[in-house]
């Protein structure tokens, strides 16, 4: 979860990139590309595609730098923002592939353990995450995947925190009921 300091990083590496600052954008990458590469994976399956969405949101966040207004909100929102749109233009340009297709193939999730047991839970979760409705699948992986506090997620989805924690409790006894039958 990205913390008051952190996002008041965010915004002051934002407002020098806005002045030009190369090395405050190298920052933000750093800062940001893994959380936006796992999102995209979690959502897409395809480690290429997730790979250059993540690259494309920072080509994007470069060209639109000049809009973001600190005072109208922080940038780690701004930014989750940004990605959601991206991916959603994704889905409309590609057609092939409906929303409703999250997490459908699973072949390119990276290698990170050797343990069987752990692969199978995972496994498991990801199937389970797959019968959520789009807007709950969403919202399941900003929190578990991208890690983002229910004050981003309400910024980038239009809930409020109260609301997003009904849902994420909900969703996490329905994962129970799927996983332990």
């Amino acid at each position: 979860m990205i913390d008051p300091i952190k996002n008041r990083l965010l915004n002051a590496l934002a407002e020098k990139m806005k002045k030009g600052d190369k090395i405050a954008a190298e920052e933000i990458f750093n800062k940001l590309s893994p959380q936006i590469f796992r999102f995209f994976l979690s959502r897409l399956g395809n480690r290429e595609i997730a790979e250059d969405l993540t690259q494309d949101i920072f080509f994007k966040i470069i060209k639109k730098i000049g809009t973001f207004d600190k005072k109208s909100g922080n940038f780690n929102t701004w930014f989750w923002q940004i990605a959601r749109n991206s991916l959603i233009d994704y889905y409309r340009e590609k057609k092939s592939v409906p929303l409703s297709d999250f997490l459908e193939e699973r072949k390119d999730i990276p290698d990170e353990t050797n343990n069987l047991k752990a692969k199978v839970e995972a496994e498991e979760i990801l199937s389970a995450v797959k019968s959520f409705t789009p807007e709950d699948q969403e919202i399941f992986t900003l929190r578990y995947v991208s890690d983002l506090s229910y004050k981003d997620i309400g910024r980038v989805v239009g809930k409020t925190e109260g609301s997003l924690r009904v849902i994420i409790h909900r969703l996490n006894n329905k994962l129970r009921k799927i996983i332990n039958g």
